[in-house]
């Protein structure tokens, strides 16, 4: 009997599924074609997106120059030793970053004789977000450390030697705080840098002056390096690379020399031992407003600011009870005292309430409701007229005069001046000051206006609040016939190629509506108060040439250490030479014994310093 196989019997069920199997693989090899002939593109876009990374590069910092183009700061190069995490020896494939990037370090650190002050944070942290970006182990390291890394450069895989730019200020701490400093900004920028870049290396941000106020001009374009990863996340190869854009140059109204003579005026002050020197000096072109001096004292060296720098002398800076990281010149508010007696005098005058050749009798008190109001000389200065009340700082002719010509009239002449408002200068945050009046007093502390306020008003004293920059203006616009014009210490700013972006032009800000003959009474009253032998700012005079100004001395309490005690504010301000002025000064001191003691003599040397005179010891003066 013969039995057929049954390999050979056709079976519909198998040949269904045989139908299917064969049509599913149809259907995927049309796919798989779609995708490699019509959708390759795309696809191979995806990839190169997911392995390339954009890193990027900050730039360089433009110059900043004096009026004469020599530089106040610019960049050096920091040679810093770093580590290339993703370059370090991987033991097995469980690669533990922070163990070998340990034993790298520990490695340098012997062979450096270097403490490595890296944490096992910082290391984790930038191997997450920057890996192909050198880690810092060491900034601006010495000549020494440096030749020693390279005698070892070989047998130290992963570590490497690279230059960076460095902000430098060749001068030190001359016009620090016009210059201010810059540091790393720490804050990773905005939200559309960091979506743009995939690793971010900060830029140098300006942190005060010039350096804060036109820091987006400074700190140039970044570039940016394209590099290709692995699926690891290392570093493959490098795709392109934009080159970083310089930053702008800017060319500031200072000038070098001007800036020594005054900084070293002020550090020449004639302060009793004990007295701290604390203080601001200005300096002004008169018929531009273009600042030549900037000062402010105690100040700091920026160059302490630097990444690789220690931390210590900066806390330092910011813990000291001298404040001086503060700008006093346009950032401190004081009284002015006597500097504003020019003001209450055209005030006066203009009112027709009141006259130069009008007398007061002047015993060294005057009562004024249930209190005595003094004069700074306690014995009086006896009969004096206006010329004569301005030239010896009578208190009590200005008080009676001040009383006379009331609070409204003094309130609009100093405004005019530009006072209890901002000047307009154009670095820094500026404070506006206080010019009080009736309804200030009634608005702000509740209580009236009463005739011993203006008494002190018109001596420069009560709520009044002015800044060194301030009193420079008045100083200005006394000398040229009152014309108020704009500080400002930015000349022009340009590329780094040189082409011109931004020049600034003198400004008037405003005209003093005053007579011209009572404008003259006033000019004539300053020459006085230095040229004459008992004018209070007769320390001030030099020999061949006519110095006009007026000292101050204004009381303030001051609180430190949970003492109070009360101090004189030392003020100067004037303008040489008197037939055509140039130059107009204003000098404060915080802690003095007296505007004619203290603050003149420093104006003596600024203006012996600008006409190219020596300083001399002038007898006489003094006092308030």
């Amino acid at each position: 009997m013969i039995i057929s196989s049954p390999a050979t019997q056709f079976n519909p069920r198998v040949f269904a599924l045989g139908l299917i199997v064969a049509g599913g693989l149809v259907i995927l090899l049309l796919a798989l074609a779609r995708v490699q002939l019509f959708h390759a593109a795309h696809f191979d876009q995806r990839e190169e997106a997911q392995s390339l990374r954009r890193i990027r590069v900050p730039s360089t910092r433009g110059e900043i120059r004096d009026r004469h183009g020599r530089v106040l700061a610019d960049n050096r190069p920091s040679y810093d030793i770093v580590i290339y995490l993703e370059q370090l020896p991987r033991e097995s494939k469980k690669f533990d970053v922070v163990r070998a990037a340990g034993q790298t370090l520990g490695t340098l650190s012997r062979a450096l004789n270097r403490p490595v002050t890296l944490s096992d944070r910082d290391v984790r942290i930038h191997y997450a977000r920057r890996r192909p970006i050198p880690l810092p182990v060491w900034q601006d390291v010495p000549v020494g450390t440096m030749a020693a890394f390279v005698e070892r450069a070989s047998t130290l895989p992963g570590a490497d030697l690279i230059v960076t730019p460095v902000r430098q200020y060749p001068f030190g701490s001359l016009a620090a705080h016009a210059l201010g400093y810059v540091n790393r900004d720490r804050a990773a920028s905005d939200d559309e840098a960091l979506e743009q870049y995939y690793y971010y290396q900060p830029d140098t941000v300006g942190k005060q002056g010039v350096e804060r106020s036109l820091d987006e001009w400074l700190r140039g374009s970044p570039g940016g390096r394209t590099i290709r990863v692995s699926p690891g996340g290392t570093m493959v190869g490098e795709v392109a690379e934009k080159p970083a854009e310089r930053g702008h140059t800017v060319t500031l109204t200072l000038d070098v020399r001007v800036q020594q003579l005054t900084e070293a005026a002020l550090a020449a002050a004639p302060l009793r031992p004990g007295q701290p020197l604390r203080g601001a000096a200005v300096v002004l072109e008169v018929e531009t407003g273009e600042v030549l001096a900037l000062a402010s004292v105690p100040g700091f060296d920026p160059n302490l600011f630097h990444p690789g720098g220690a931390a210590e002398p900066v806390r330092a800076l910011f813990a000291d009870l001298n404040r001086p990281m503060l700008n006093r010149a346009y950032g401190g508010l004081y009284a002015p005292g006597s500097t504003f007696k020019p003001i209450t005098l055209l005030a006066a005058l203009e009112s027709g309430r009141s006259h130069v050749e009008d007398t007061v009798t002047c015993g060294g008190s005057l009562p004024i409701g249930n209190r005595s109001f003094g004069c700074w000389k306690r014995e009086g200065h006896g009969t004096v007229n206006g010329m004569e009340a301005m030239w010896r700082s009578c208190d009590v002719w200005y008080y009676q005069k001040g009383m006379a010509t009331g609070v409204e009239a003094i309130e609009r002449m100093a405004r005019q001046f530009g006072l209890g408002q901002p000047t307009g200068f154009d670095i820094g945050t500026e404070y506006a000051g206080l010019v009080p009046s009736a309804a200030w007093k009634r608005r702000e502390r509740g209580e009236r206006w009463w005739d011993g306020d203006t008494a002190q008003l018109a001596i420069g004293q009560s709520f009044l609040l002015v800044t060194p920059v301030q009193m420079a203006v008045v100083a200005a616009a006394l000398a040229n016939g009152g014309t108020v014009l704009r500080p400002f210490l930015v000349k022009r700013i340009e590329t780094a190629a040189g082409a011109l972006v931004r020049e600034t032009k003198p400004e008037v800000r405003g005209r003093v509506n005053v007579s011209a003959r009572n404008m003259e009474w006033v000019r004539q009253s300053l020459l006085g108060a230095v040229g004459e032998a008992d004018g209070t700012a007769h320390r001030a005079h030099l020999p061949g040439l006519r110095v006009a100004g007026k000292t101050g001395t204004a009381e303030f309490d001051l609180s430190e250490g949970g003492q109070r005690r009360r101090i004189n504010r030392a003020w100067f301000i004037g303008f040489a030479p008197y037939e055509k002025p140039r130059y107009a000064v204003a000098v404060m001191l915080e802690e003095a014994d007296g505007g004619g003691y203290t603050a003149a003599p420093v104006a003596q040397r600024i203006f012996a310093g600008l006409f190219g005179r020596e300083p001399v010891e002038v007898a006489g003066g003094g006092g308030d």
